[in-house]
């Protein structure tokens, strides 16, 4: 596909001579659990009520407690923002106008960043908010920059004269670094040059990657303190039951349990980086963020044929199926790996269409392991994204960049 040129021999050489790996059931990893869901209710009333720590010599009573609360759960349906039930009442058109509205405008703000990169890579100006690393432009073309970065004293004392640097944002990165107060170890400095050594390494579309998984990695640790849990639970767990719109995306970055977040990270990476190489980051941005949030709204819109199995979600795996999809999409004939089947060749045609068949049984018998109607949701998303609605990426860039251009003449 023509919008994808720009990208394809890096993204096919990786997709295509490497190999893709789909480590296992990462793709298709739970978003729900019944014990997960009890526990965090649990964890939220326990809190909420007695407002102190468990430590370790109250463990066996903090036990008692999530078995008592877990039963009083299964018993009746929790409404977080009431802190009661809700009687099963699921709203259907306000989530659906958020979610056409914020998958709308996120393409808008996106292609616009893109146009205005352009824009600025034409006029020599600082590339914009993708480029965290760089304030702005000295006098001279940036080899002649970046050399004068590095041959700052500070500079060589901390990483000699030899020292690699793939350019200015890179130089930048060592040289504040290098200007770190004198109390902060030298080794731990050199560590840090180190990490910037292999963060410039990277691609673009990597590094975008690598930052989802990055604030899904926070958003698992914010997990993990209990006084937080209240707030987790209201703010990052999606019930179609309690009337909130915006944890359709907040959920899409949280993770309770470390096997959840490990798979769907492993899953990201090994997938994620390819499209979003071939898409560029802002373009993968806008359709990860739109995954996520078109894959809860499946989930939400259909829940109420069956409200017995209404259970609070959350997780990346729909956004992941959406990538996976699009993947299967544009290198067909990719080869991947399963954990569980190594000895298997596989095309990702053949394994992912097998994957969504296994959705579909488990939303159509009503598994409550898996959310299996937001896997769905986020693979359908992917595939129709890549087969109709693609094309229409250039169209927004291009109009953006129009406007840029009026903007600047009428200046």
């Amino acid at each position: 596909m023509n919008i994808f040129k720009a990208g394809a021999n890096l993204a096919k050489q990786r997709a295509g001579a490497s190999g893709i790996y789909m480590f296992g059931s990462s793709i298709g990893q739970s978003l729900r659990s019944n014990s997960t869901s009890a526990t965090l209710f649990t964890v939220q009333a326990s809190f909420a009520a007695k407002n102190r720590r468990y430590t370790s010599n109250r463990y066996p009573q903090y036990e008692q407690e999530q078995q008592r609360q877990r039963q009083q759960f299964e018993e009746s349906e929790w409404d977080f923002r009431t802190g009661g039930s809700n009687n099963g009442k699921v709203k259907l058109l306000r989530p659906t106008i958020w979610a056409v509205t914020f998958t709308a405008g996120t393409f808008y703000i996106c292609s616009n960043i893109l146009a205005n990169r352009h824009q600025q890579q034409t006029q020599e100006k600082p590339y914009g908010i993708f480029d965290i690393f760089g304030f702005g432009r000295g006098h001279g073309d940036e080899e002649e920059r970046t050399w004068a970065l590095m041959a700052d004293l500070h500079v060589q004392r901390l990483v000699g004269r030899a020292h690699k640097v793939v350019g200015e944002a890179h130089a930048k990165t060592i040289r504040r670094i290098a200007y770190l107060p004198s109390w902060i170890p030298f080794e731990l400095k050199r560590s840090m040059v180190i990490a910037a050594d292999k963060w410039h390494s990277l691609s673009r579309g990597e590094r975008c990657v690598y930052a989802i998984t990055g604030i899904n990695a926070v958003v698992f640790g914010m997990w993990q303190i209990p006084r937080l849990l209240p707030i987790m639970a209201r703010c990052f767990l999606h019930d179609p039951r309690n009337g909130l719109s915006y944890t359709m995306l907040t959920s899409t970055f949280s993770h309770r349990e470390i096997w959840h977040f490990l798979f769907n990270s492993i899953a990201l990476v090994s997938f994620g980086t390819t499209l979003a190489d071939t898409m560029g980051p802002e373009h993968f941005t806008a359709f990860y963020l739109s995954a996520g949030v078109i894959s809860s709204l499946a989930s939400h819109l259909l829940s109420p044929l069956r409200p017995a199995l209404i259970l609070p979600s959350l997780g990346a795996s729909g956004a992941v199926y959406a990538v996976v999809g699009s993947i299967m999409m544009i290198f067909p004939h990719s080869k991947i790996a399963l954990i569980f089947l190594p000895f298997l060749p596989l095309t990702i045609s053949q394994a992912f269409p097998a994957l969504m068949a296994y959705d579909l049984a488990g939303a159509v018998l009503g598994w409550r392991s898996f959310n299996h109607i937001a896997h769905l949701g986020g693979g359908l998303f992917g595939i129709a994204y890549i087969e109709w609605f693609a094309r229409q990426w250039e169209r927004l860039v291009k109009a953006a960049e129009h406007r840029y251009m009026r903007k600047n003449n009428n200046n």
